[in-house]
């Protein structure tokens, strides 16, 4: 099947999807809670149902997450691991601890190409 790239606005979040992965930036001040993990899977199994995909968390702007162990332990399916890409010092030192809270594959990065090239290496290990 033919994938489309196509970028969506969630309200919260920008999503590129791409064949191989989702490129998510979330609005400055949101705090991503359970109810914004379900509507990143709705998305996830509306258009990677059939495929595996990596995701890449591109932050650009200041958010929040939830602590909560939920919203660190629901994980999509297909989803081959998460990709962090960072701008500050501040945001290494968030994404490098809320590392510790996920038991999938998870990379912290300074360069979105570098985030992709991760993603497609794990990709073709599946």
């Amino acid at each position: 099947m033919s994938f489309k790239n196509k970028t969506i606005d969630l309200g919260f979040v920008v999503m590129d999807l791409t064949e191989h992965c989702v490129i998510s930036t979330v609005k400055e001040g949101v705090l991503i809670d359970l109810e914004h993990i379900a509507a990143f899977h709705e998305i996830f199994a509306e258009y990677y149902f059939d495929r595996h995909f990596g995701f890449i968390d591109n932050r650009i702007n200041q958010y929040a997450i939830n602590l909560n162990p939920e919203v660190y332990n629901t994980r999509y399916p297909k989803m081959v691991g998460i990709a962090i890409v960072c701008y500050t010092e501040n945001c290494i030192k968030n994404a490098n601890f809320e590392k510790t809270f996920y038991n999938w594959p998870f990379g912290v990065f300074k360069d979105l190409e570098e985030a992709k090239q991760w993603i497609d290496k794990l990709k073709a290990e599946k």
